[in-house]
């Protein structure tokens, strides 16, 4: 039963949102974090951004409260709402807790312990003697194997022995057992043994949650795949009592519309169907920003960016390349590796409420540590005393501190001067020496971030825009671009919110896998063409569940190939006629797509080396209208006036001096005005500092475009800190 539907009595109305015209739509997007939950309402002209606090302990609380307040702020009554999206880190929490009820794992007799083997590699760091694998999922008592097996080929070895599976889920139910992973060996190839013991836990064992590989991922590697279905167990029943308890909340405050979620793959999905798929749905917190500024490279023509999504926890670093987001099949939650479709990024402990401190009484570190939403920064007067990114910024007075979040909160800047001048005083030098650096060290942490998915992946930063958002993101953006050579930074119009904007911005997705190994050659054009067949089906169905119109739904086929022995592959578009072609000369244009592709990542290429296929993916797409940034309006250029800053604040330059520049209200700021610097400019949920050697344009959408003239692209460290900080990281 759909408990999101059939329990709840949710409109028919819902049904009809696919084949709404934009300017009839209400959307509102919910982007929950670990500090601040981030609203946009957009809709008939309107749209109105808000900040929250979240309200870790029931998200749903923050998130109503949020709801009730943009609404009444735009002026609409929460019935006429007719499209809900909401991402949230609520999933990536139960990680850092780890305080669900143990999880059993039924497997192939003899191969319970391939979540402790894992790949037997001392990731990340070969030379740390001190390192440890990570704790697996499921405690190795709760791991039992059963009799069967099968091969590579989903030809059956063995029978599966059902009392072995009786005797299993027993075992587990005396364990106090709630959610169990069943994942064979070979399951990917033949799920028939899997869906048995499914049959048999559902009639003779109702209490148990059955999470099964087949359905969670149809792919090899044994690893990867044990890993995914533990995280799946692991995860659904919190997620289905946290979205359930959501909806029901929302439909007794009026709001009717079947409410959807922001996927990793950068698409939404159902309640009901994120429920179905919680592996989907790990990186839901950290997707709507790629999503936005993929949005932002279509509405201003800039193809390359990089974005830098810098909250009060953590900096989400991602590429987007000719105006696409790069989508990984393999990412991880926590040390648990993961074979869902994720949009690629990079995640660091560097946000705003991450916590400077003396390492060994010598070297300043910041991070990964967070001060979280509470106790917060000390500026927060909340009972935090640790110094933090945000109370260096405030102690360099870019941050306001009676403007932050549009006023909402006060900061107290002495308890910033105090927890910056602790770190001062321990490490003998000044206190603007010590703010600046905290900055530069967590700016260096976003550098390396930054280098990671573009340098390391065969990408020169210096062809990229630096577009920055999230409540921090614009404070650093340019001295991370002049650490890098970016000569031009990209601040959109609602820095503080660019996430939830991005929701408003995704389009209905749900991704299809089928493991097929073997050459690309004629002999496989057959399984392939009837692989993409049965995908497509799928894919169809699952925007037909949806109540997706034909029209508006879009298939996409790909295929996972690699050359002859190699470990791991690359992902090609195709389609239905390239694959039914299916002869050695007519996949030619496929291969030769194939080795660009290989030279571009790795910078080489094996022409006249076979190829293998590894997998047929089927991705379906259900296109909605998107909320955009609308025009702003422009200034008389033939005045030659210029809107005047609203103030000016003494504020810390990187050479140690302070001085005062302008400070200018983003809600002042008029297409085609320049904005010269240095200078500050403050919006309702960020804040922007412009160094020197810097200038601003605001273009017709309110977005921010920074382009360097002459300065200084080689500093990492501030000039002060290297005067007076000889011990840093």
């Amino acid at each position: 039963m759909d408990i999101f539907e059939e329990k709840q009595g949710v409109t028919s109305r819902a049904d009809e949102l696919g084949e709404l015209r934009r300017e009839d739509i209400v959307a509102i997007g919910i982007d929950t974090g670990g500090t601040h939950t981030d609203l946009v309402l957009g809709g008939k002209g309107k749209l109105v951004t808000l900040k929250v606090p979240s309200t870790t302990h029931d998200l749903t609380i923050g998130i109503l409260e949020g709801v009730k307040a943009i609404a009444q702020r735009a002026g609409f009554a929460l019935s006429e709402i007719n499209r809900f999206v909401y991402a949230s880190t609520f999933v990536t929490n139960l990680f850092i807790e780890h305080k669900q009820t143990p999880v059993g794992l039924i497997t192939t007799e003899g191969f319970r312990d391939v979540l402790a083997i894992g790949r037997a590699s001392r990731k990340p760091d070969v030379y740390d003697i001190h390192w440890r694998p990570a704790e697996p999922l499921v405690q190795r008592h709760l791991r039992l194997g059963v009799i069967e097996r099968m091969d590579h080929r989903g030809d059956i070895v063995e029978p599966l022995d059902e009392e072995s599976v009786r005797a299993a889920l027993r075992t587990l139910t005396s364990e106090g057992v709630v959610s169990v992973a069943v994942c064979l060996l070979h399951a990917y190839a033949n799920p028939a043994h899997e869906q048995r013991i499914a049959e048999i836990a559902n009639s003779e064992f109702p209490s148990l949650e059955i999470s099964l590989s087949s359905d969670v991922s149809r792919e090899f590697r044994e690893y990867e795949r044990t890993s995914t279905t533990c995280v799946s167990a692991f995860i659904k029943g919190p997620l289905r009592k946290h979205l359930a308890s959501l909806s029901a909340a929302l439909k007794a405050d009026g709001v009717l519309v079947k409410p959807t979620m922001m996927q990793g793959n950068g698409g939404i999905a159902t309640f009901q169907a994120a429920v179905d798929a919680p592996a989907s749905v790990t990186h839901s917190g950290v997707m709507g920003g790629i999503v936005g500024a993929v949005a932002l490279s279509a509405q201003t023509g800039i193809k390359n960016l990089i974005s830098l999504d810098m909250g009060g926890t953590s900096a989400d670093v991602s590429l987007i390349y000719d105006g696409k987001a790069t989508l990984a099949h393999r990412s991880h939650v926590g040390p648990h590796p993961l074979i869902v479709p994720t949009l690629d990024m990079i995640t660091i402990g560097a946000g705003g409420g991450s916590i400077a401190w003396i390492d060994g009484g010598t070297s300043l570190r910041v991070g990964p540590q967070s001060a979280g939403s509470r106790p917060g920064p000390a500026c927060y007067a909340q009972g935090g005393t640790d110094a933090t990114v945000s109370d260096a910024n405030l102690v360099a007075g870019r941050l306001n501190a009676d403007f932050f979040l549009a006023g909402a909160r006060q900061l107290d800047a002495s308890l910033s001067h105090k927890a910056v001048d602790q770190v001062a005083s321990s490490l003998n030098i000044s206190s603007d020496a010590a703010a600046l650096g905290i900055l530069a060290i967590a700016e260096a942490h976003m550098v390396n971030a930054i280098r990671l998915v573009s340098v390391e992946r065969g990408f020169d930063p210096r062809d990229f825009t630096l577009v920055a958002f999230g409540g921090a993101g614009a404070l650093h953006a340019v001295r991370l671009a002049e650490a890098l050579s970016i000569k031009k930074v990209l601040i959109p119009p609602a820095p503080g919110n660019t996430s939830a904007m991005g929701l408003l911005s995704a389009d209905t997705r749900y991704d299809f896998a089928r493991t097929l190994y073997a050459p690309l050659d004629r002999a496989i054009q057959r399984d392939m063409a009837q692989a993409a067949k049965e995908l497509l089906i799928e894919a169809n169905a699952a925007l037909e569940k949806d109540s997706i119109p034909a029209p508006q739904r879009r298939f996409v086929i790909s295929l996972d190939l690699r050359y002859e022995g190699q470990n791991y592959e690359l992902n090609l578009t195709t389609d239905e006629d390239e694959i039914q072609r299916g002869s050695s000369d007519e996949f030619k244009p496929l291969v030769d797509r194939f080795d660009a592709m290989h030279e571009q990542v790795y910078g080489y290429r094996l022409e006249g080396r076979s190829l293998k296929i590894v997998k047929v993916r089927v991705t379906s797409i259900g296109v909605t209208p998107h909320i955009v940034w609308p025009e702003l309006a422009s200034y008389d250029t033939a005045s030659g006036k210029e809107p005047a800053p609203h103030r000016y604040r003494e504020v810390l330059i990187s050479n140690g001096t302070r001085t005062e520049i302008p400070v200018y209200r983003h809600e002042d700021l008029r297409a085609g005005q320049d904005v010269p610097a240095p200078a500050i400019v403050e919006y309702t949920g960020g804040t922007l500092f412009i160094p020197p050697q810097w200038a601003g344009h605001v273009d017709q959408f309110a977005n921010l475009h920074l382009e360097q003239g002459v300065a200084d692209a080689s500093v990492t460290f501030e000039p002060a800190l290297e005067k007076e900080v000889e011990h840093h990281a």
